[in-house]
C-alpha cells in the first residue's frame, strides 16, 4: 500500500463511506504508533550553528567537485554547522546541488558526506566518523570507530569499526539554502545521530573537546571527494568546540544582587534572599531557548542546597537563581538556606571545560552572613577628673550599639566610687548629643522612668537601635549621667 498521506486520507473517505468505524479507529491508531522519526523538528535557521576554523566561518573552495558532491561557501555563509539539542547531534552541509537522487533506496544520489571528529588533540588523526551513506542499498548513517590511523593526516583513511548506525530515512533532510554561490541554488544536507548512542559508544560528554572535518565521498565510510578547508587533517580540522557546538570558555560564579545577575555581593543579613550568578558561554548551546545549570550552596550551619540557574534570557550566557535563608539549624529539602549569623556560604558551580580546554573546574565564591546581634560599648567619664573634699563630681556613661542587632532593655549598672556619696536627684538620660544641664532629669525611686538609685545607680534603655554610621546623632547612642560629692 502506497502509506503516503494522500492515499491515507482516501482510505480514510472509504472506510467512513462504508461506516468502519472500527477498522477507521485501527487505522489511525497504526498511523500514530508507526508514525516515522520524520516527525521529530529539526533545528531552525537560528539555532544551527556555523562550524569555525582561524576564528572565521569555515570556508572551502567552490569549485573542487561537482554537483551535490561540492561543498560551498562564502565570506558570510559557512560550508558547515552543528547543532546538538541533548536527543540529537546534527550536522548540515552546504551543497552546490540537490543531493536528493537514485542512490540505494532513491532518498540521495549515489554519493557519501561526513564528518570526522578528532577527539584526542592530535590533529594528525581522527578518532570517530559520522557518514551519511547514499551508496549502499539500504542508505545509513554510520558511526565508525577509527582504530589506527594509517597516514597521518590523511582524511580518506578508512575506519576499521562501524560502532552503530541508523537508517537515513527519518534521519534526514534537504532544503534549499540561501545562497546560490555558483549561479544556482544551493543545497543544505541535514542529519543526525542519536546522542545517547553517541556518548555511550565514546565516553563523552557534554563539555568534551573536538575538532571537525567535513567532506564527501564515492565511498560508504570515508571522505574523498570534496575535502573541506584544506586536503590533510592538520590544516583541516576546525577549531575546537563542546560536542555540544559551543565554543569553550572560562566560566565565572558569584553571589549578585538580583536576578539580572547585576553587582557583586559580599555579605548578607540572615533572612535575605541569596541570588547567585554563572557566566558560562559555552552552556549557551541553543541560541533560540534559555538553558540552566545547577549550583551547589553550602552553609557553614551544615545546610545544602542544589540551585538551578537559568539563562537570564536567550541567547545571554548569563544563569541567574535565588533561594531565601533564615537563622536556624539544617532542615533538609525544604527550599531555604539556614544560616548562622557570623559565619559563611560559599557556592561552587563545576566548569565542564575552560577557554584552555582543562575540565571540570571548581568555581567558587562566598558571601558573609553579618551577625544581627548588638554590639554595645561604654565610656565613662568624670568632670572634673580631680575635686576637693566637698566638692561634686559629675560622670558620664556614653552607651553606643556598633552592632546590626536592636539591643533592648539594655541595663547599665555603676557603683559609687569609695569616699563619696551619691547626691541625691543627679539621674539624668540624653542623647548623645546632651550635656548634664539639659539631659532629662529622673527620679532616684524604682518607678516608670529610666533610672533608679538603691546604694548603686541603675539605668534601663528600653531600646538600643543598630548602628546608624553617623556619630552622636539617632538611638543607636545615648549618654546617662550622675553626681557624687567627694567625702
Amino acid at each position: 500500500m502506497d502509506s503516503s498521506p494522500k492515499n491515507l486520507f482516501e482510505i480514510t473517505e472509504i472506510l467512513i463511506s462504508k461506516k468502519h468505524h472500527l477498522l477507521l479507529t485501527i487505522l489511525f491508531f497504526l498511523i500514530f504508533l508507526f508514525l516515522p522519526e520524520g516527525s521529530y523538528a529539526w533545528p531552525t535557521t537560528g539555532q544551527w550553528m556555523p562550524v569555525y576554523k582561524g576564528g572565521v566561518i569555515l570556508q572551502d573552495d567552490t569549485g573542487d567537485s561537482v554537483g551535490s558532491r561540492n561543498i560551498v561557501s562564502d565570506s558570510t555563509h559557512a560550508a558547515a554547522f552543528i547543532f546538538n539539542d541533548g536527543t540529537y547531534v546534527h550536522f548540515r552541509l552546504r551543497l552546490d546541488q540537490n543531493p536528493s537522487g537514485t542512490g540505494g533506496q532513491g532518498l540521495l544520489q549515489s554519493f557519501g558526506w561526513g564528518v570526522a571528529l578528532d577527539t584526542d588533540n592530535n590533529v594528525g588523526s581522527y578518532e570517530w566518523l559520522f557518514m551519511l551513506d547514499g551508496i549502499s542499498r539500504i542508505e545509513t548513517i554510520g558511526l565508525w570507530h577509527n582504530t589506527i590511523q594509517g597516514t597521518l593526516g590523511d582524511p580518506s583513511d578508512k575506519p576499521e569499526i562501524l560502532q552503530s548506525s541508523i537508517d537515513v530515512a527519518g534521519n534526514y533532510q534537504v532544503s534549499a539554502a540561501d545562497t546560490a554561490i555558483n549561479g544556482d541554488t544551493d543545497y543544505f544536507l541535514d542529519w543526525r545521530f542519536p546522542y545517547a548512542t553517541f556518548k555511550q559508544a565514546t565516553g563523552f560528554t557534554d563539555s568534551s573537546p573536538i575538532r571537525l572535518f567535513f567532506g564527501s565521498s564515492t565511498s560508504t565510510n570515508n571522505l574523498s571527494a570534496d575535502l573541506v578547508g584544506a586536503s590533510d587533517l592538520y590544516a583541516g580540522f576546525s577549531d575546537i568546540v563542546t560536542i555540544m557546538g559551543t565554543t569553550p570558555t572560562t566560566g565565572t560564579v558569584k553571589f549578585v544582587a538580583d536576578l539580572a545577575g547585576n553587582g557583586d555581593v559580599i555579605q548578607i543579613n540572615a533572612g535575605d534572599t541569596l541570588y547567585l550568578s554563572v557566566v558560562d558561554g559555552d552552556l549557551n548551546y541553543n541560541k533560540t531557548t534559555t538553558q540552566q545549570v545547577t549550583v551547589t550552596l553550602t552553609a557553614l550551619s551544615g545546610d545544602t542546597a542544589v540551585v538551578t540557574a537559568t539563562e537570564t534570557g536567550v541567547n545571554t550566557g548569563i544563569f541567574t537563581a535565588s533561594i531565601p535563608t533564615q537563622s536556624g539549624t539544617p532542615v533538609a529539602n525544604d527550599g531555604i538556606l539556614q544560616v548562622t549569623p557570623g559565619t559563611t556560604v560559599s557556592v561552587e558551580y563545576i566548569d565542564g571545560i575552560d577557554a584552555s580546554y582543562n575540565r571540570n573546574q571548581v568555581r567558587a565564591d562566598s558571601v558573609w552572613i553579618i551577625s544581627l546581634n548588638p554590639v554595645i560599648a561604654l565610656i565613662k567619664s568624670m568632670a572634673p577628673e580631680t575635686a576637693a573634699p566637698g566638692t561634686e563630681i559629675t560622670y558620664t556613661v556614653h552607651y553606643r550599639n556598633s552592632g546590626l542587632g536592636v539591643a533592648s532593655n539594655l541595663i547599665i549598672a555603676d557603683s559609687i566610687p569609695p569616699f563619696t556619696t551619691y547626691v541625691a536627684g543627679s539621674l539624668r538620660i540624653g542623647t548623645a548629643a546632651t550635656t548634664y544641664d539639659t539631659a532629662t532629669v529622673l527620679t532616684d525611686a524604682a518607678d516608670t522612668d529610666a533610672g533608679q538609685f538603691s546604694g548603686s545607680v541603675l539605668f534601663t534603655v528600653s531600646a538600643v537601635v543598630p548602628d546608624d554610621g553617623i556619630d552622636n546623632s539617632g538611638d543607636d547612642e545615648g549618654k546617662i549621667y550622675f553626681k557624687v560629692r567627694v567625702d
